[in-house]
């Protein structure tokens, strides 16, 4: 048989729902992704490492890439955090793609080359692997939770409620049960998309809508009790969300959490944590709230980091060029507030990449019905995979019997797991170009110590008057408002060195400074006794060093 038509025949008798379960699958497993990191490392290892934080339930290493020449601990470092939400794997793709930009840019440009001698980028690339390896099975649903067996209902049993493939397609998707006491209803601008019925403008459900599998446990719900542990990015301490499903025995209670956040404590040069996961506050700034700020557990940006996050907001929206992003405000016990407020770090996130807003087709003679922008988000989505033609986005609806529902009409389709999260790999490259220019930008803003206007000035019995300006030649501020009274944040110290034969008459030794703004100084002064060269030196370990010597009078 000719080979083209042999493999037509064959693509034939596999379409419909094996062309679904397979479609997208150009994302990496864990396995390809560990490659690509070790080639990575062992290609620029002059300034690139590969070190672990950890290892997952399964054995799996959480895998962190530093980016930066010589002495990578002592430079004010960046940290990237993605893969924190087990269904974003573009934000993993979008890590990888960014450290493999910044390291061939290493080689070709001096500003990167720059960048690289005087900052540090810790990369943390699938914080959550167990949970995203999903995406790989042989069965595909959206997994949250990591491999750490967790009784989420409480009844104490482990999985006895999963997902059952009810339509043998390979994916879960959803059940729709005509049911007049049902509060969904077809979306008008697309019937395949199922929506909540607006009661208060006279608008009436026809369906009730499930998860697809069965009700093994008879207790009324479906597929409570999945296989799935705790969520990577609901077992932080801030604001946790205690006895809630996917948030673990208890704050830190995993080893991917653990391993996270005992890496950052100990790297005291980590100025911001950046977070690529689901919440948004790059294109959209938090605000100052003052009445949070005031409480004893305080639970708003402080007034000066608000600014800083506004600033830096810009800065995003401005390098990116990137359009109507989602609006997705930081979620209990997840990494984005613990890092502002128990880490006393910068934190932002961003999911990186969301579905463009569809404008109408200018081009009508392609045969294709023009297509309008929807406010509604899989309504959305679906327009802009057609026009895009992504495929395998959506299993259209299809009628089974149902042992829970007898003389029902049940059907079971809709979106495809994780379609929503994955876009073709390729459309991620421009994107993961201007994510790197912001860090590029972000990381020139970054404060930077220096000594100026120094005066040594002989005084009356043989001592001399030494004062200097600890000046922030950087656009943002030395370390966070915030950090200013957390013990895990170092302040900005001056010390006076003195040699044998001197003698500090006046003034501490060591001397401590708050956050400096941006061009902001701080001024120390020192009565000395002694002859030769004293040393001073300015050092904060998220805005670098410097130091300087003084002849005495």
């Amino acid at each position: 048989m000719n080979k083209n038509l042999k493999a037509a025949l064959l693509g034939i008798v596999f379409s419909g729902a094996s062309s679904l379960a397979f479609a997208q699958r150009d994302y990496q497993s864990y396995a390809q992704m560990t490659a690509r990191l070790q080639k990575l490392s062992t290609r620029y290892s002059k300034i690139a490492s590969l070190t672990t934080v950890g290892k997952t339930a399964t054995g799996k290493e959480i895998w962190m890439l530093t980016l930066g020449r010589d002495n990578a601990a002592n430079k004010p470092a960046i940290a990237i955090a993605a893969g924190v939400d087990g269904t974003q794997l573009a934000t993993t793709e979008l890590a990888l793609q960014m450290a493999e930009q910044m390291l061939q840019a290493a080689v070709l440009q001096d500003s990167v080359q720059e960048l690289l001698q005087s900052k540090t980028f810790y990369i943390f690339p699938n914080l959550n692997p167990d949970a995203s390896e999903q995406y790989h099975e042989k069965l595909r649903w959206e997994r949250l939770g990591n491999a750490q067996p967790v009784d989420d209902d409480r009844d104490g049993r482990m999985f006895e409620d999963p997902f059952e493939d009810l339509n043998k397609d390979g994916l879960i998707t959803m059940m729709r049960v005509k049911n007049p006491t049902g509060t969904y209803r077809p979306a008008e601008e697309d019937p395949r998309v199922m929506v909540q019925a607006d009661v208060s403008q006279g608008e009436k459900g026809e369906y009730l809508l499930y998860t697809e599998g069965i009700d093994n446990d008879k207790d009324g719900k479906w597929n409570e009790d999945p296989e799935g542990g705790v969520m990577f990015n609901r077992n932080f301490t801030f604001d946790y969300p205690y006895f809630q499903e996917g948030a673990g025995e208890h704050p830190m209670s995993e080893r991917e959490t653990k391993g996270f956040a005992d890496f950052l404590y100990e790297a005291r040069n980590v100025y911001a944590v950046f977070v690529l996961g689901p919440a948004n506050t790059l294109s959209e700034p938090l605000r100052f709230d003052k009445a949070k700020a005031s409480k004893r557990i305080v639970s708003s940006l402080l007034e000066k980091d608000a600014a800083v996050n506004a600033q830096i907001s810009k800065l995003y929206n401005n390098s990116t060029q990137l359009k109507n992003a989602p609006r997705v405000s930081p979620s209990p016990g997840d990494v984005l507030q613990w890092a502002y407020f128990h880490y006393g770090r910068f934190s932002y996130s961003t999911p990186g990449w969301w579905t463009p807003r569809v404008t109408p087709s200018q081009d009508t003679t392609g045969g294709k019905k023009p297509l309008a922008p929807s406010e509604h988000e899989d309504v959305n989505f679906l327009r802009w995979a057609e026009a895009n033609d992504v495929m395998g986005t959506f299993v259209n609806w299809k009628p089974i019997k149902h042992p829970d529902f007898p003389g029902q009409e049940v059907e079971v389709g809709g979106l495809a797991p994780y379609v929503k999260q994955t876009p073709p790999v390729h459309t991620l490259e421009p994107i993961a170009q201007k994510h790197f220019r912001f860090f590029s930008a972000y990381a020139k803003w970054m404060p930077s110590l220096q000594i100026v206007n120094i005066s040594s000035e002989k005084v009356a019995g043989g001592l001399t008057r030494i004062t200097a300006d600890v000046y922030n030649q950087g656009s943002l501020p030395t370390h966070s408002e915030i950090g200013d009274s957390s013990r895990w944040v170092q302040k900005v110290k001056v010390t006076l060195q003195l040699n044998e034969n001197q003698k500090l008459v006046s003034g501490n030794r060591i001397q401590l400074s708050n956050a400096l703004a941006g061009g902001e100084k701080f001024q120390v002064s020192w009565l000395v006794n002694g002859k030769g060269y004293v040393t001073i030196q300015a050092h904060s370990p998220t805005a670098g060093k410097q130091t300087k010597e003084v002849f005495l009078r």
